[in-house]
């Protein structure tokens, strides 16, 4: 099992590409990106409620601790070797800022381009990497 599971609104563009990102960079295997769409049910399991995992981002760990929001992101950043870009939300001032803005950021993620995030080499399934470069 993986230490983490990521669920993601997949009607997103933007949470659609940033967990295509995540599925590249993550060369341990330590998250499993799932779509909250379809898995309702596994949601209710961990006690996180449909609307709440629209709303923001979770992360359930292995042990069944739950993170939303800015510190699920962290996580995902962490466990993805930390894009340089991303951590700076982790200095000082700006993790705060970071942890105010995303919530507003998360509410208006359908008005924002999905070209603000690197194209990841895989997406939409097909890849751009040749096939001995594949996982």
């Amino acid at each position: 099992m993986s230490a983490y599971h990521v669920f993601y609104d997949a009607q997103c563009p933007i949470c659609i590409r940033e967990m295509a990102l995540v599925r590249e960079q993550n060369v341990s295997g330590s998250l499993n990106t799932v779509p909250i769409q379809g898995n309702e049910a596994l949601l209710a399991q961990y006690g996180v409620n449909a609307d709440a995992a629209m709303t923001l981002l979770h992360v359930v760990a292995a042990n069944g601790t739950i993170t939303s929001g800015m510190p699920a992101l962290r996580i995902v950043y962490r466990e993805c070797g930390g894009r340089p870009l991303a951590q700076i939300w982790n200095w000082p001032l700006l993790s705060k800022l970071a942890d105010w803005g995303y919530p507003w950021f998360a509410r208006h993620r359908y008005r924002f381009p999905r070209w603000l995030l690197p194209r990841p080499q895989c997406e939409s399934d097909v890849c751009g990497l040749p096939p001995h470069k594949r996982k």
